[in-house]
């Protein structure tokens, strides 16, 4: 949910005094020390305020990745505030293809980042060892690419610094990617303009250099990228930064390289429409998209046996009261691991046809009548949406997905349970009240302890006014009948 639509949802909230369930509630400032949840493990890298260290998440056992900024590299609010702003865009992110961050800490010394680990590396290591590459191995990093910005897009998120050192692969020969750093990205209200110059100079858009400009220099970023990709050279690599900026306000680059001789006219045009001095002639993020040279590529390998069982766990996935959806919320957000999830990925990618990382019931459709038949009807599919879309959004997004996706004994096992009942429960008495489910599910949103109470009511049992964990237990284990 983007920042304006965000603080609409709001609004409704306040006026129907309800408790509004949105990607990235679970991304908190928790008052836990780090070390009580994560075991540190090796660094992994050095950034400009900080380091990357492996970790193991102990309720999970999944592995992460930590960014530990030093307090005393922050030497102005400035720099607070830039760091704060990451944390705040992208814990509303939900895509398959963009770094899922998972909570934030602090304590004397440091800043901790926790985020989902991509033990591949950066994309250019991969461009750097292998020179240039094929056309079809362009085109699939590109989809992934594209897709995540036509999400980021639609949300008017302007990431402004896509470049291959941000683009990491998810794992060691895997060819998923996922978008990084959001250290500089920013929401752009529809019609405005933004004056920074700002990002990576041998990325950098004509028009942010002439200080007017919107999310379509993310696109220019796009060109210089698949350039690369392509050839093995940046486009506008020059001896000084004025004169690379000086060619880059020109447009001027060239394709007379020898590397460029077995390039597709098809894959040159699509270079070219990116690297448009115009802005507004040049394709936008969903046209790239939606190109047949994008769209030839091949992303998504799912078995035909994980399509139909995917498609069962959609159709049965049950009704579910507030507290259910938060409970499953949680555990698809913060105790799902990646293994548990690469195949519904799959499957989601497979489905979202137009790239922006949701989906419709015009992308259910053929899907459910492929495996279902023709006798499944229309209000079939409606019943699938208004289960599955549990924040009533209109659309099923990635963490819905995966959660009415997923097989029931995997996402309610016992130990998930556990760990969720424990995150829930603040105080660890062994008792969820309603003001602990109103610290722990409120944010920006403000709704009445009455609103909990209720909640609370639904699944109290025996009447004390507080959910125990054989209560929880059954309240989830109904979803799973």
């Amino acid at each position: 949910m983007g920042c304006t639509a965000f603080v609409r949802s709001n609004r409704l909230a306040q006026q129907r005094g309800s408790v509004v369930l949105f990607p990235g509630q679970f991304v908190k400032n928790t008052e836990q020390n780090i070390y009580s949840l994560y075991e540190l493990r090796e660094e992994l890298g050095m950034g400009s305020y900080g380091r990357v260290v492996s970790a193991i998440h102990k309720k999970s056992r999944e592995r992460r990745a930590v960014k530990i900024i030093n307090k005393k590299s922050i030497h102005s609010d400035e720099i607070r505030q830039k760091i704060m702003t990451e944390v705040e865009i992208q814990r509303k992110l939900d895509h398959p293809n963009i770094v899922k961050i998972y909570e934030f800490h602090e304590d004397e010394f440091n800043l901790y980042l926790v985020m989902e680990l991509c033990s591949g590396g950066e994309l250019l290591s991969s461009v750097t060892r292998l020179g240039c590459l094929t056309e079809v191995q362009a085109a699939m990093y590109m989809k992934q690419i594209l897709s995540a910005l036509v999400y980021l897009h639609s949300l008017n998120i302007v990431h402004r610094d896509l470049k291959l050192e941000n683009m990491l692969l998810e794992k060691n020969g895997s060819n998923v990617i996922k978008l990084a750093d959001f250290g500089i990205a920013t929401e752009l209200k529809p019609g405005k303009k933004l004056n920074s110059m700002i990002g990576t100079v041998n990325y950098i858009a004509p028009e942010v250099i002439k200080r007017k400009y919107d999310s379509q220099c993310d696109l220019w970023s796009c060109g210089v990228i698949v350039y690369i990709l392509l050839s093995g050279t940046l486009p506008f690599k020059y001896p000084s930064k004025k004169k690379s900026l000086k060619k880059i306000s020109k447009g001027q680059y060239s394709m007379d390289d020898r590397n460029w001789e077995d390039i597709s006219e098809s894959g040159k045009s699509f270079v070219k429409s990116l690297l448009e001095l115009d802005p507004k002639v040049r394709l936008s993020a969903k046209a790239a998209f939606n190109t047949q040279w994008v769209q030839v590529a091949q992303t998504t390998n799912a078995r035909p046996s994980i399509l139909e069982s995917t498609a069962m766990n959609l159709k049965n996935f049950s009704e579910t009261h507030k507290f259910q959806r938060a409970v499953i919320r949680y555990i698809t957000s913060q105790l799902v691991t990646q293994v548990d999830k690469n195949e519904l990925i799959s499957v989601f990618r497979a489905l979202d046809s137009s790239g922006d990382g949701k989906l419709t019931q015009t992308e259910l459709v053929p899907y459910c009548k492929k495996v279902f038949g023709d006798s499944f009807s229309d209000e079939d599919i409606q019943q699938i949406m208004k289960r599955v879309d549990t924040d009533g959004s209109g659309y099923i997004d990635y963490s819905e997905f995966i959660a009415a996706a997923m097989d029931k004994k995997k996402l309610l096992s016992e130990e998930k349970l556990e760990a969720a009942f424990k995150a829930f429960d603040t105080d660890h008495n062994g008792k969820i009240t309603a003001q602990e489910l109103k610290s722990f599910l409120e944010s920006e949103v403000k709704v009445d302890i009455s609103a909990y109470r209720r909640l609370i009511q639904q699944v109290d049992k025996n009447g004390d006014g507080v959910i125990d964990f054989d209560e929880f237990k059954e309240m989830m284990n109904m979803l799973a009948q």
